[in-house]
């Protein structure tokens, strides 16, 4: 009985260094409203969960927040990022891959996935190939007329990178922009909001008349 307990022990002990093995996350970002780009991103810190390089700072996360400019962030084999924009979205997400050189010399993917109060559901895996100049993944068929997070899960081929440390290979998905379609507004709150724009117009005239 004695053995046995102290087997108890030491599983619980193993279960105790498993979570505490889990990857580290980490927020960046300015937030609020950007034409519908990115503008926050939460994604694995932890190198050795996410491999991904440091040339090019391709490991900057910021690279892969607002508009298109040929800046990335590069996921990291099997790593995972959460992005949000300011906004609930639907209809669609078009997301930019930067790949030096040919993209089918180099073959990337990510799985696709979108978020409402964090419940994911799988939307496809998008290769860097359609992912050139704009990948547009249609949304239509899912679960929930609007969504407020995007999650990509690298999906690359170990065949795809030329680059890598004492750990193993690194790379993964590039990430330059990703952009959504937000949910536009009801008609009684765009009035609603055309009607606060005339009074502050008014008030600005009167105190520009006294």
């Amino acid at each position: 009985m004695k053995h046995f307990f102290k087997s108890l022990a030491v599983c619980a002990g193993l279960l105790v260094l498993c979570s505490a093995a889990q990857a580290a996350t980490v927020t960046a970002g300015p937030g609020g409203f950007d034409g519908g780009y990115a503008t926050t991103i939460t994604y694995e810190s932890d190198n050795s969960f996410a491999r991904r390089g440091t040339s090019n700072d391709r490991d900057n996360p910021l690279n892969a927040l607002g508009a298109t400019d040929g800046a990335f962030f590069e996921l990291g084999f099997r790593g995972t990022a959460d992005f949000t924009f300011g906004t609930r979205f639907a209809n669609t997400i078009e997301i930019t891959e930067v790949t030096f050189g040919s993209p089918s010399n180099f073959p990337e993917a990510v799985k696709v996935y979108v978020g409402d109060g964090g419940l994911f559901q799988f939307v496809t895996e998008l290769t860097n190939v359609a992912a050139q100049g704009g990948g547009v993944i249609s949304l239509a068929g899912l679960i929930g007329t609007s969504f407020d997070t995007v999650r990509l899960v690298d999906a690359s081929p170990l065949s795809s990178t030329a680059q890598s440390d004492a750990f193993g290979p690194l790379g993964g998905f590039d990430i330059d922009s990703i952009r959504v379609a937000p949910v536009p507004l009801p008609a009684a709150g765009v009035m609603l909001l055309t009607a606060l724009g005339g009074m502050a117009f008014m008030r600005r005239r009167r105190k520009n008349d006294a």
